[in-house]
Formats: structure tokens, C-alpha cells, sequence
């Protein structure tokens, strides 16, 4: 069974490396201790009912940006719809976060 851990973990760590990540949502204020670039923005259109964040996480997954932030969310009631305004930021920080 020991041989087998070994493969297993390496191919495992080597899959993981190739999934590139999604952007995560942040709060609009971080934008203010640090060097962000804003590259897209971006409305989306649901179910008024649709979780606010699984709409924004879903219409974003495929960008390159490192994370997002909601500007805006509005509902017409009448088409039963939510719009969500999001703007799309990459981290031009290196690692390190301004105070």
C-alpha cells in the first residue's frame, strides 16, 4: 500500500498546480490598502431568487482577474430578474499589504 501513497500524492500536487484559481470577492474598501487594476466590469443577470454571490462566483470563474467586487445589485420585480454590477481587479501586490 506504500507504493501506491507516493505516485497518488505526487500526481495529486501536479493536477492541483495546473487549476488556475478563480476571483474571490472582496470588499470594496480593500481596494484601498494596496495596488489593484481594475480590468473589467461586468453585469449580471439572474433569477431574483439566485444566491447574489453564486451568480457573481459563476459569471467570473473564467476571468484572469484575482478578485472582484459587487457595485451594484438592483431587481426588477416585474421580470423577476436581479442585476448584479461587478468590477473585476488584479492584485499587483507582491505579497505584501499596505497599512
Amino acid at each position: 500500500m506504500r507504493f501506491f501513497t507516493l505516485p497518488l500524492l505526487a500526481a495529486a500536487l501536479i493536477a492541483s498546480t495546473s487549476v488556475m484559481a478563480k476571483p474571490e470577492l472582496a470588499p470594496a474598501a480593500l481596494l484601498d490598502y494596496g495596488h489593484y487594476e481594475k480590468v473589467k466590469e461586468l453585469t449580471v443577470y439572474g433569477e431574483i431568487q439566485q444566491d447574489i454571490i453564486q451568480l457573481a462566483e459563476n459569471n467570473t470563474a473564467d476571468s484572469d482577474a484575482d478578485l472582484f467586487v459587487i457595485d451594484d445589485i438592483n431587481e426588477d420585480i416585474e421580470k423577476n430578474v436581479l442585476i448584479v454590477s461587478l468590477s473585476l481587479y488584479i492584485d499587483l501586490n507582491s505579497g505584501i499589504v499596505k497599512r
